[in-house]
């Protein structure tokens, strides 16, 4: 699709709509077998969005990549592979990142740049905290299991977070809470102008910006649909409108 055709269907939801709509750009992630490659979203970001009268929008890699961006009103970077290290600064000599795409990386570097620079908000989940780090002058982990930080690996695996910073989004939410888990990487350093708000022992699982309305959960909110989580994307729902 090229970049006008995306902006005739923008053009069509906005009428549909009355504008009174937001459009949420979504970060791509991709899969690919022996032919071809795909581009996929789960279900449950886009339930989200949706749920509160929003319209999501993948946003694919493209010449005019810049235009795509200017047509939408906050972005939700999703969980997915491994960054590249290079990214913050670091090699993968050790072969700890797994399975790069460096289309993914690329968009969301565009993404937070763009937001960034026009003050859009941005929600980062799993992956998405790590990019929102990474490109915004943090680092990660590469694997909790290599640094001995005791996280297991498994879809269902759940455990607290705790409260260690009462800014923005973190006002709203309990001291402890329980989350779901499912992640090998983490945030190792916040960038500058961000606070670290919830933890889990060492590990770094929400940080938010102090000025800037950008915002990155570790969990998966998206799937573990509690309480908490409906108060987080409340949030960032208002940020947007």
């Amino acid at each position: 699709m090229s970049c006008n055709d995306k902006k005739n269907v923008i053009k069509y939801l906005r009428k549909r709509c009355k504008m009174s709509k937001k459009i949420i750009g979504i970060s791509p992630r991709f899969w690919s077998n022996e032919t071809q490659e795909y581009v996929r979203v789960g279900v449950q970001y886009t339930n989200q969005l949706q749920r509160d009268d929003l319209i999501p929008f993948i946003i694919v890699d493209s010449v005019n990549l810049e235009d795509t961006l200017n047509l939408c009103d906050g972005f939700l970077i999703i969980g997915g592979d491994d960054l590249n290290p290079e990214t913050y600064g670091e090699s993968n000599e050790l072969g700890l990142s797994k399975d790069i795409h460096p289309i993914a990386d690329k968009v969301d570097k565009a993404i937070i740049d763009h937001a960034i620079k026009n003050k859009k908000p941005i929600l980062g989940i799993c992956r998405g905290i790590q990019s929102i780090c990474a490109f915004m002058g943090g680092k990660l982990v590469q694997d909790l299991k290599y640094e001995q930080i005791s996280h297991p690996l498994t879809e269902d695996h759940k455990h607290y977070v705790d409260k260690v910073s009462n800014i923005g989004v973190a006002k709203l939410l309990p001291d402890h809470f329980l989350i779901n888990s499912w992640h090998h990487q983490a945030v190792k350093i916040a960038p500058e102008g961000f606070e670290v708000i919830f933890k889990n022992d060492e590990t770094i699982e929400a940080i938010e910006h102090t000025t800037l309305p950008i915002l990155g959960v570790q969990w998966h909110p998206e799937r573990f649909y509690t309480k908490e989580s409906e108060i987080i994307f409340n949030y960032f729902f208002d940020l947007i409108k």
